[in-house]
């Protein structure tokens, strides 16, 4: 547990290392190519840390039984992961990188086979949650096998390129690591408190069967229509509900909880949930997804960061601290609240731009000299809670 703890964290400040230095890009010439850094970041981000987290929570938390084959999974992963790290900094989408890609896909079907084998007669809605995750993450990897046709078509500057990736991102952050962060959720809260079955079942009902439809929130920019809209009103305010039902028990929880630290993690991923929720009932109106996903927007790139580092990121540390995988010496709380001010201010800055732009056509002054400031704060703040383990005899 320690080794791969450590592994998840070493990935997240790589990933945190490539953010910023696309946030240096802008302020001064790297001499690379963005879109490198850019897809190096991405990759790392999403695979070699929120992944890898998910993996270790899925094997250690929930299916513990077999975990022998969740660890088999888990070190393959970790060669596609390093393959990535160290082609797509040099030569982007291309043989390797693909290769490395395309590797991963199918370790994630086998991730897929291994959870539908592992729970198919546990029927707990935690469980139900996850096996609906496997869907999502196999939905997700249409994404790339699409991107790669499209590509080799010289379709890069169609609609399709754009919608391919929004697909892939859509299934893997809306679908699969959304469903292990809501299973999460309810098993730690029914610890504490008694939730009757009937509100789990419509938790998971509203959340499972409004994922493929919400997708429809990423098209309406390209494809204008009155049917897609009506499917991300729906589809977006199904999770609204969703996450209403148990905002009762997420107060009780909240107020339970131990530790200054702790709470504010929780609270933190919590306001993050509730914001990612509303900004997807707000976004599917036509006259603000127009705003939200155009092109010079930094409102989209704020969304993905809030969800990805407020909502997932902080909840799965406060997981890892409640479940005692981390010992919080004083190394860890110092790098955790550098990283949670880093996260904080790049936020102010991101979703400031996108309204300064929107509603005054106004840009912020030295808007990425000081996004790079702030950001600066991120790989710190994490470089410091990878340095405690070092110093950490509790670790288990």
């Amino acid at each position: 547990m320690k080794t791969k703890t450590i592994i998840a964290f070493a990935y997240f400040f790589i990933a945190a290392l490539f953010g910023l230095a696309m946030r240096l890009s802008f302020v001064s010439d790297l001499g690379v190519t963005y879109k490198h850094i850019l897809h190096t970041h991405s990759h790392i981000a999403l695979l070699g840390w929120l992944y890898n987290l998910a993996l270790f929570f899925i094997g250690y938390t929930f299916l513990k039984e077999d975990v022998k084959k969740f660890n088999r999974i888990f070190w393959v992963s970790q060669i596609t992961f390093l393959g990535m790290l160290f082609s797509f900094p040099f030569q982007g989408y291309a043989f390797w990188s693909i290769s490395f890609s395309t590797l991963y896909l199918f370790t994630s079907y086998w991730l897929i086979f291994e959870i539908y084998r592992s729970s198919k007669k546990l029927n707990e809605v935690e469980y139900k949650l996850l096996r609906a995750g496997g869907l999502f993450l196999f939905l997700s990897s249409i994404g790339p096998f699409a991107l790669g046709a499209i590509m080799a078509n010289q379709m890069k500057d169609s609609i399709w390129y754009h919608l391919s990736i929004f697909w892939f991102l859509h299934f893997l952050f809306n679908g699969f690591f959304y469903t292990v962060f809501l299973a999460l959720l309810l098993r730690e809260i029914k610890k504490a408190i008694i939730i009757s079955e009937n509100k789990l079942k419509w938790v998971y009902y509203l959340t499972a069967f409004s994922i493929i439809p919400l997708y429809a929130e990423f098209v309406l920019e390209s494809v204008s229509s009155t049917c897609l809209v009506a499917l991300a009103l729906l589809s977006s305010l199904a999770q609204l509900v969703s996450v209403f039902l148990i905002i009762k028990e997420l107060k009780i929880y909240f107020l339970q909880i131990v530790g200054s630290l702790k709470k504010t993690l929780f609270g933190l991923s919590i306001l993050s949930l509730l914001f990612k929720v509303v900004f997807q009932l707000l976004a599917s109106l036509p006259f603000l997804n127009e705003l939200v996903f155009n092109s010079k927007s930094t409102l989209i790139i704020g969304y993905l960061h809030m969800v990805m580092l407020g909502m997932f990121s902080l909840f799965f540390i406060w997981v890892l601290i409640e479940q005692k995988v981390i010992n919080t010496n004083k190394l860890f709380k110092i790098g955790i609240w550098v990283f949670i001010a880093g996260v904080l201010l790049s936020e102010l800055m991101l979703f400031g731009q996108g309204v300064a732009n929107y509603a005054w056509h106004y840009s912020l002054p030295n808007y990425y000299v000081i996004l790079f400031l702030v950001s600066g704060l991120m790989p710190l703040g994490v470089l410091g809670m990878l340095g405690s383990f070092g110093f950490s005899r509790r670790l288990r």
